[in-house]
């Protein structure tokens, strides 16, 4: 059974003050990608990558981008960003539906509902979504609360979260066996 992470970017992998989201956005719209090395090199931060890889590489997850960069960026621009970043693992297991539906006034947590209810097969009931407290404001003291990792800003995914998502899927995978 893959355990499916519902993985936001801002103040998750994204932490840089200069190298944002925005920024990346910039690059595919004025098609600059080649010529901003900096930009791919700093805009995903190194221990951020490590603990997302080694979550990986413990429960081999399938991934649904849930960061309001797939409202700007298709699915090939966002596999673009992931091998240029060095996260060609999260790439390559994207799942079929890679990202949740986003309204214009929709929040974290209908999003999130809304891709389960779409699409969630059985084998999928395990999951694990990281996210940071602004943007996943929603998530709080909902039904997903407990399935959420919340990263402070500015500083993502550290290896406190790390252990955190580990909680969070092992607690399921055990109740499912």
């Amino acid at each position: 059974m893959r355990p499916l992470v519902f993985l936001d970017f801002d103040d998750v992998l994204a932490v840089h003050p200069i190298h944002t989201g925005f920024r990346v956005i910039e690059a595919f719209s004025q098609g600059t990608t080649g010529d901003v090395l900096e930009l791919w090199a700093g805009v995903f931060d190194d221990k951020a990558r490590r603990n997302l890889r080694t979550l990986h590489d413990e429960y081999q997850p399938s991934y649904v981008i849930s960061s309001s960069w797939a409202s700007y960026l298709d699915r090939e621009q966002i596999a673009d960003v992931l091998k240029r970043t060095g996260l060609q693992f999260v790439e390559a297991g994207l799942h079929e539906h890679w990202r949740t539906p986003r309204g214009e006034t929709s929040s974290r947590l209908s999003e999130i509902e809304s891709w389960l209810e779409l699409y969630a097969a059985e084998n999928e009931s395990s999951y694990v979504i990281i996210d940071d407290q602004m943007s996943g404001a929603s998530l709080c003291g909902s039904s997903l609360d407990k399935r959420t990792v919340f990263c402070d800003a500015w500083v993502g995914f550290s290896y406190a979260k790390l252990r955190t998502a580990r909680k969070i899927l092992s607690g399921q995978i055990t109740t499912m066996i």
